[in-house]
């Protein structure tokens, strides 16, 4: 089954700030929950937790190139491997080509440049505890998104993408339910993931057949001149 765009990329995320926790004197061990929103049931929002929004889908158009066709050979010929033009993967959706090939039964496909796209997602993680708070601050800095050298991994497609922190903002909040008496803290980053699409995100692969007969006659004509 084909996983997509966007499906591969919050899989990917979620997968990454999944598996945290924190201790204090009462727990061990207290695992963090992980959301693709903010928790709305009271059984739900267990201190502490983390959400996850995608806000912003860009062109990068700087990783863009001019019209460029590229290749792939299902028949596992070593004729394109090392050319910059092949390809072996179906972006977001498979690790090898045949996965995601059009019918029939030709062995060689071209298609046209995937788009570079790159994702905006703002995470937030909420901690009732001063000291949670600065567990999960050190440890998401210094492992799981940290500012350089980060990349994160794509099980969809098998690939890596770029990981970059843009932002890490502290936003603190009065607590509601407590009659605003207690403090919610909470600190907001924003990711930018790379990403690619096809041009229609449908299967944009084109069967080519290979070359069956040679029409080896050549004829010429002289034409004069008055």
């Amino acid at each position: 089954m084909r996983t997509g765009f966007l499906l591969a990329e919050d899989e990917a995320i979620k997968l990454r700030f999944s598996g945290l926790y924190v201790t204090d004197d009462r727990n061990e061990r207290r695992p963090v929950k992980v959301f693709f929103r903010y928790p709305e049931g009271e059984t739900e929002r267990e201190y502490p937790f983390i959400t996850i929004e995608l806000i912003d889908v860009l062109h990068a158009s700087e990783r863009q190139h001019s019209d460029v066709t590229i290749y792939a050979d299902t028949s596992a010929s070593t004729l394109f491997e090392g050319h910059p033009a092949f390809f072996d993967y179906w972006p977001n959706e498979a690790d090898g080509i045949s996965a995601s090939a059009t019918s029939g039964s030709s062995q060689f496909y071209t298609a046209d440049d995937f788009i570079p796209i790159d994702l905006l997602y703002q995470v937030s993680i909420y901690t009732r505890s001063a000291l949670h708070d600065r567990q999960l601050t050190s440890g998401i800095m210094s492992r799981v998104a940290p500012w350089r050298w980060n990349s994160i991994y794509i099980q969809a497609d098998g690939t890596s993408r770029r990981f970059d922190m843009l932002d890490w903002t502290n936003a603190d909040l009065l607590d509601m339910e407590s009659g605003y008496r207690k403090r919610i803290f909470r600190k907001v980053l924003t990711l930018k993931m790379s990403s690619e699409i096809t041009h229609q995100m449908l299967d944009q692969l084109t069967g080519t057949q290979p070359v069956t007969e040679i029409n080896s006659t050549i004829t010429s004509q002289l034409h004069g001149f008055n």
